[in-house]
């Protein structure tokens, strides 16, 4: 019976193996967006991000006002979703969507490929935010809030400063002070 049994597993491995290999080398079809689209998994993720910046924005004010915090439970509020969309992000980084060219001046993306590289350390960077998130949600307190504020920063500042294109300012060209600007824009009569 043993033996049976033994003889059961092994096929029974050998065939979810079989599967698994199977469902890699099917074809793409609805819901496969990271094989079908990636480029509009990158606009989608990149929309997210515009979107938590944007939550982010009143977090990290309340590090540099004086006076009492305001707008607590809207604080507490934008943490919670930035915290629920952190857990998202590493899920809209199917390596289909690493398209990142450094020699393009607007790439598709931004995403370095360091992400692909190190996937564990991008994804646990993810869950890190998102628990500072959740932490600065259930804080209380002015000073406690201005420190969670920090950290919740820092740790998206973690994850950017490794996975994401350094910003570079916008170098001017002799030709851009010589722009005709008068003729371009002729003056209204």
């Amino acid at each position: 019976m043993k033996r049976q049994i033994g003889g059961f597993l092994v096929a029974a491995c050998a065939c979810l193996a079989t599967g698994a290999l199977a469902a890699d080398a099917m074809p793409a079809g609805p819901g496969w967006t990271g094989l079908t689209q990636p480029k509009d998994v990158i606009h989608a993720r990149g929309e997210l991000m515009e979107h938590m910046e944007e939550l982010m924005r009143p977090i990290d004010t309340i590090t540099v006002e004086r006076g009492p915090v305001k707008d607590v439970e809207q604080l507490h509020f934008n943490a919670e979703v930035v915290g629920a969309i952190l857990t998202a992000v590493p899920h809209l980084f199917p390596p289909t969507t690493n398209l990142y060219d450094p020699k393009v001046t607007a790439p598709d993306t931004i995403a370095l490929l360091a992400i692909w590289k190190n996937w564990d350390s991008f994804y646990q960077l993810a869950q890190a935010a998102s628990k500072s998130a959740e932490a600065f949600a259930a804080t209380k307190g002015d000073a406690a809030l201005r420190s969670a504020s920090l950290k919740l920063r820092a740790s998206c500042d973690a994850c950017h400063t490794l996975y994401l294109r350094k910003y570079e300012s916008p170098k001017v060209k002799p030709s851009d002070a010589e722009f005709d600007f008068s003729s371009a824009f002729p003056a209204k009569k």
